[in-house]
Formats: C-alpha cells, structure tokens, sequence
C-alpha cells in the first residue's frame, strides 16, 4: 500500500469525540484474532494501564482482560460493563492507543460475561 493509500486510510479511520479527544478505530475487519489469554490488569503495559485510567471507561466495571494475539501484532482487550448494563470490548495496543472500541450485548448468547 503506498503512503497516501495508507495515509488515506488512517484519516478515514479516525474519529473526532466531543471534548476534543481523538482515537484511530481499526475497522473489524482489519485484524483477525488469532489467539486470547486472560491476564490481569496489572499485567497490561504500564502505557495501557494508564490510557485506561485515563480513559472515560475508568470507573466502569472490568469484567475481563485478555492479550489478544492478532495478524497485526499485540492488543489487549478490556471487557467493561457500566451500571446501565453498557457493554464494551476495548482494544488497545502495546502504546496504550485505543484502536477499537465494539459495544456487545448481554444478550448475545455467546457474550455473557457475568
């Protein structure tokens, strides 16, 4: 892909939030999970620990962590759950960058996460 492809396809992918904060979404597709394994928070990187504690998601209930192992390196994945039952799956890389953020539901029947 040359670099205006690829340069296009960044910009196309980013989206602009209220408050002025700014994150790069890979869309699904672009990155196949090839393994997972549950670790601890405190296992994450430390720049993941801190985008998190940083992030509007702090104070959400973490249900799970995993490592995931994609055919685009290394993500990590934050399970949350707020009081209203807002499901997330957040994917961040090893730089602490929240690259996909996939809003689940309970009642999806493979995703009960309790």
């Amino acid at each position: 892909m040359n670099a205006s492809k690829k340069f296009l396809r960044i910009v196309l992918f980013s989206l602009l939030f209220i408050g002025g904060g700014t994150f790069t979404a890979m869309a699904q597709s672009d990155f196949k999970e090839l393994s997972e394994e549950t670790i601890k928070f405190s296992d994450l990187p430390k720049a993941v620990q801190d985008a998190f504690k940083n992030s509007q998601y702090a104070k959400w209930e973490i249900e799970e962590v995993e490592k995931v192992e994609t055919n685009k390196g290394t993500m990590y994945e934050l399970e949350v759950e707020n009081e209203d039952e807002t499901y997330f799956e957040l994917y961040f890389n090893p730089k602490g960058e929240l690259v996909l953020k996939r809003e689940e539901s309970h009642s999806d029947g493979d995703y009960d996460h309790r």
